[in-house]
């Protein structure tokens, strides 16, 4: 974390933001946890925007609309969250905290500055203890032990994830289909369908040719027939998602013992979110929840109670004074915030 955290008075402002590579959303609330405020942006991503710069300004857009319908300015934020992809390593912590301090030198003092990977530990306990999954554009990981030790995948991943990883794998099983390497599969007709290409060599060529290639949340966006897929009982597709479940909950017990949550013994929150573990009946988050249990003992799930932008919140609020470890405080605090968010579809992906 960056920046000292104090506690505010009643009347400041609290700010999270969530920042991902098809979203950026920003929420303003009261101390009492009541939203006054929400905006939306495109890729918070300082790895996945065009440039770092370019990420910077996605946030700050979110982060101004959000003020704007709370009608008030930044210098009313008592305590933010910034959970933001792409802050894998201490210099990239550092560039957001320089970034922030270049466009808010006399606001923001109280901030802390985390991947985006946990933002959704709220969600499922509000003392910020436990795991946070996610499955969205790529995979994310990320705890916080009983005695606040931190950790998170980051560039540990070393297999796909998320909707690339859907994604890549199943163009990888059509093209050595294709080639004779492996048995057919339906997903070959399906992403030909899909994408409205006549041959798997169309098809390959868009994806890869020098000019003009498929851009990467159009690539992505077959994640849903790979799991439509998967789910009608294709091997290849099958195989896919099960790695995929297989590798995330292998990941999340990483997570449960580098932070001492394994050692601890009881209950572990884990909490489910990104599109394509929380899209119905999604095979991906079967084979997670198949998973798990040998990978975190005592593993408590959640999904889709609050979205990831409202764990951020939820951090500034506590970072900034509210006792969220009182549990008669943080159920009156989760009321507030669950009652007043913005309606579903604005933080949809």
């Amino acid at each position: 974390m960056t920046r000292a955290q104090t506690a505010r008075p009643a009347s400041a402002l609290y700010l999270g933001v969530d920042a991902g590579n098809s979203k950026t959303a920003a929420l303003v609330s009261t101390a009492s946890g009541e939203v006054v405020g929400a905006g939306r942006s495109g890729c918070g991503d300082i790895y996945g925007a065009a440039t770092p710069e370019a990420a910077v300004s996605e946030a700050l857009v979110a982060v101004r609309a959000a003020l704007a319908q709370a009608g008030a300015d930044i210098r009313a934020v008592g305590s933010a969250a910034f959970r933001l992809a792409g802050v894998d390593w201490p210099e990239d912590q550092s560039y957001w905290d320089m970034a922030l301090t270049r466009h808010y030198p006399a606001a923001l003092t109280s901030r802390s500055i985390l991947n985006d990977g946990y933002a959704a530990i709220r969600c499922g306990d509000p003392r910020g203890i436990g795991i946070s999954v996610t499955g969205g554009t790529s995979g994310a990981i990320a705890a916080r032990g009983p005695d606040g030790e931190l950790w998170d995948m980051g560039w540990w991943g070393q297999y796909p994830m998320g909707a690339t990883g859907l994604a890549n794998e199943a163009f990888r099983a059509i093209f050595l289909s294709e080639l004779g390497l492996r048995p057919p599969t339906a997903l070959t007709e399906a992403l030909l369908a899909h994408f409205g290409k006549p041959t798997v060599a169309a098809l390959n060529h868009w994806l890869t040719r020098r000019q003009g290639r498929a851009p990467g949340r159009e690539r992505n966006s077959c994640a849903r027939v790979v799991a439509a897929v998967a789910a009608a009982g294709d091997p290849a597709a099958v195989e896919i998602v099960r790695a995929q479940g297989h590798h995330l909950a292998q990941y999340a017990g990483v997570a449960a013992r580098r932070t001492g949550l394994a050692q601890a013994g009881g209950p572990v929150s884990v909490v489910l979110s990104g599109s394509v573990l929380m899209a119905e009946g999604s095979p991906v988050a079967d084979a997670l929840f198949a998973e798990l249990p040998a990978h975190v003992p005592g593993a408590v799930l959640h999904r889709g109670s609050l979205p990831p932008v409202a764990g951020a919140l939820l951090d500034a609020l506590a970072e900034g004074g509210v006792t969220l470890a009182d549990p008669v405080v943080a159920d009156a605090v989760l009321e507030k915030v669950t009652g007043s968010l913005p309606p579903r579809e604005f933080l949809a992906t």
